[in-house]
């Protein structure tokens, strides 16, 4: 297939207007071009993109991953897991590609979650981005006699604080793949102080691991020790919230892969132990695992979403505030500034109009949207038919609070009816005076188990 893509792309290639035979003398040197390939990466989105700036006679061929061509002068790729990346170049003219290539390599930064990602590694008040962690002795044993594996684990740490495993021999009971780690992060037992705890785990094969932050000298003196499932090749969040202080010194963090297959490689990133009251970031509720996002299959990027007549009040009298909403949209990204406090549901109504809607009112959505809000309150999201408002997918509110991040999600949603237009909205009634609120993210997406 590759080759066939290549071979068309000969084919189509600019040529003079006269032409009988390739030249193979002319057929460019990749070396030639070297200043015009470059990568860009941006970080927030994990979009790498590929440039080549256009040279007389010339077109760039990018092989992307080993897998994947094109021939336009600007690609791009998402990359989900954080790591180093290639890409290669060639350049063709009229007279063929260019045995030579271009390779440019770069680094994607932060693994890219579905679902919720942790608490923030970069936080100057996560006790793991100051402390020393040491990998401690490892326990490896297989089999039901607990035999010696006769292979050795592989563990590394790298300098940015991730752990690689490498299980070469699958384990069958708890406790027969033990992964401690040493580490220099200490708390006492405060009233009042709490602390969450996330990392981002990566299995290339399906299991249930067992995470254990303890003290080094009690074993049954622990933060927690909780069991993980791990699909395979999808990155979970394993975290932990608001659990009372301790007086431990020098805090042991303990992984457990015992039940693990053969040959199962693990990556272990983003640990976060840090003080609840100094976290920005709001978990979800245990128990309540979002849907996998499929961002590819998101509906809201036919939306073309815009802003409707908003509605803001104040007061038990329902008055003009006097001063208006702010009210922005840009690149997707939604900005709102309320001036004046609001006292009850519906005095701060933010709506969006679509070019979507729903056919067949038996399937079933899902939703997200990501709200960002310096103060705390309530908020009401509702997907709803344009032409008739009691005809909604859902309507629901959501605690918000105040400098941190919260996921509003609804899972499994219905519409009584089939409508021709959706409607979006957003009610911030209830909101303190200079309320300020960020919605980066919007997905709807059909739902699958």
């Amino acid at each position: 297939m590759a080759g066939a893509f290549v071979a068309a792309l000969t084919l189509v290639a600019c040529s003079p207007d006269s032409y009988d035979s390739p030249n193979l003398k002319a057929i460019p040197v990749a070396s030639d071009y070297e200043e015009n390939v470059t990568v860009t990466v941006d970080q927030e989105t994990n979009y790498a993109y590929f440039n080549f700036r256009s040279a007389p006679g010339v077109t760039p061929v990018w092989i992307i991953d080993g897998t994947s061509y094109t021939g336009e002068f600007t690609a791009k790729k998402y990359y989900r897991k954080a790591g180093e990346y290639s890409v290669e170049c060639k350049v063709k003219n009229a007279n063929g590609i260019s045995d030579g290539s271009i390779i440019r390599t770069f680094t994607i930064d932060k693994t890219k979650m579905n679902g919720f990602s942790g608490f923030d590694a970069e936080s100057e008040d996560n006790l793991f981005k100051t402390a020393t962690v040491t990998k401690a002795n490892t326990f490896y044993a297989v089999g039901g006699d607990w035999h010696d594996p006769g292979q050795p684990l592989n563990v590394t740490v790298t300098g940015a604080g991730d752990i690689n495993v490498f299980v070469p021999v699958g384990t069958e009971q708890r406790w027969q793949c033990q992964i401690p780690f040493e580490t220099t992060i200490s708390t006492v037992a405060q009233d009042d102080v709490t602390y969450d705890f996330s990392c981002v785990i990566t299995s290339n094969n399906a299991f249930t691991a067992m995470v254990k932050f303890t003290n080094p000298n009690d074993d049954n003196d622990f933060y927690f020790a909780e069991e993980q499932k791990l699909p395979a090749g999808e990155p979970i969040c394993f975290y932990m919230t608001e659990m009372p202080s301790r007086s431990i010194e020098n805090l042991k963090l303990f992984f457990d892969f015992g039940t693990c297959p053969d040959g199962t490689e693990v990556v272990i990133e983003n640990l976060v132990f840090i003080e609840h009251s100094k976290n920005a970031i709001v978990a979800p509720e245990k128990g309540e695992p979002e849907p996998v996002w499929r961002e590819a299959e998101n509906l809201w990027t036919a939306a073309n979403p815009t802003l409707g007549s908003t509605f803001y009040a104040t007061g038990s009298d329902w008055r003009d505030p006097g001063q208006p909403l702010g009210v922005t949209v840009n690149n997707g990204v939604i900005n709102v500034q309320i001036p004046v406090y609001t006292e009850a549901r519906w005095q701060c109504q933010v709506p969006f109009d679509t070019e979507i809607g729903i056919s067949d009112a038996d399937v079933e959505y899902d939703f997200l949207a990501v709200i960002e809000s310096n103060n705390e309150f309530t908020a009401m999201v509702k997907l709803t038919d344009a032409s008739d408002d009691d005809n909604y997918l859902f309507a629901e509110e959501k605690k918000l609070y105040a400098g941190g991040e919260t996921r509003f999600v609804v899972a499994q949603a219905k519409i009584p009816r089939a409508c021709d237009k959706l409607k979006l909205f957003f009610d911030f009634g209830t909101c303190p005076a200079n309320t300020e609120i960020t919605i980066s993210k919007i997905i709807l997406q059909t739902h699958k188990d």
